[in-house]
């Protein structure tokens, strides 16, 4: 993806939100973080906004909201890099409705004003951009994630990721993870991601998969296939077909159940339904 996709892609995805949130109350889990304090004696001048109306209804008195503080919610995107990311490939493979996905994310993060960064990781390998709420943030960012190249990955070691995290980002930011079910120690990934919940964090996160190729399998049958991480080609056989799909749903149910269990929101995106889609079940 060269300089120009990647503008037409933010301009896409600034279209798109646009249209989307039209109508739309502020989304939760995007926006402001506001400490309401006191009440204090509404004065000529104040704005009608802040006046606290249920107050109002009840002692016939204009009290108006005071904040300890209004600040920016920060921001910070975890993007799994590693080589199972770049499978099923194309323009509507995996990586690429996860930076769609992500862009659409970031134009609406911008859009309320908050501030984003990110964290690109693979094998132990950590790129870091600090939380910026100026567009010329995001651009860098897009322009990074740009010259990622396909060579091979490894799997993501999250524990490296999740301490640069904690020792690097303001208490209480949000934390948004892309991912997906290819982890070598599946029980340890979730511990690590449950760190920045106890650390005060909002955490979410984003497992990718194709339902058609990696839970049913479809066209796999018969096929040619590449590990993306060391090469190997395998014709695969209708019974590996099955052992591959079984794999694939087991894993995604015990994702599912262990984030669950530690109260962490988790959301499973289906790449087969696009971008838009995943858009809309995240904010739903």
């Amino acid at each position: 993806m060269n300089t120009e996709e990647i503008n037409d892609l933010y301009w896409w995805a600034q279209e798109r939100v646009r249209g989307f949130m039209s109508g739309l109350h502020r989304s939760p889990d995007f926006g402001y973080s506001v400490e309401f304090a006191q009440h204090r004696q509404y004065v000529p001048g104040d704005s009608p906004k802040h006046i606290d109306w249920s107050v109002l209804a009840k002692t016939d008195r204009y009290l108006t909201k005071q904040y300890e503080a209004e600040s920016n919610m920060r921001s910070y995107f975890v993007l799994d890099s590693s080589s199972s990311m770049q499978a099923p490939a194309g323009p509507e493979g995996k990586w690429n409705t996860t930076l769609k996905l992500l862009v659409l994310i970031a134009a609406l993060v911008q859009k309320q004003r908050d501030a984003l960064g990110l964290l690109e990781v693979h094998g132990e390998t950590l790129n870091f951009f600090e939380s910026s709420n100026k567009s010329e943030n995001i651009q860098q960012i897009l322009n990074h994630i740009q010259g990622i190249g396909t060579t091979p990955k490894a799997n993501t070691v999250f524990s490296a990721a999740i301490q640069q995290l904690l020792v690097r980002i303001p208490k209480r930011s949000q934390v948004l993870i892309f991912t997906d079910f290819y982890h070598e120690d599946d029980e340890g990934f979730v511990q690590e991601v449950n760190k920045l919940r106890h650390a005060g964090h909002h955490v979410r996160v984003f497992m990718m998969y194709s339902g058609a190729l990696e839970v049913e399998g479809k066209t796999l049958s018969g096929s040619l296939v590449e590990d993306v991480e060391f090469g190997t080609r395998t014709m695969l056989s209708s019974s590996d077909v099955k052992r591959y799909t079984a794999f694939c749903s087991e894993k995604l149910r015990f994702f599912e159940s262990a984030f669950r269990t530690a109260n962490l929101q988790f959301d499973t995106v289906d790449i087969d339904h696009g971008a838009l889609i995943g858009l809309r079940k995240i904010i739903a």
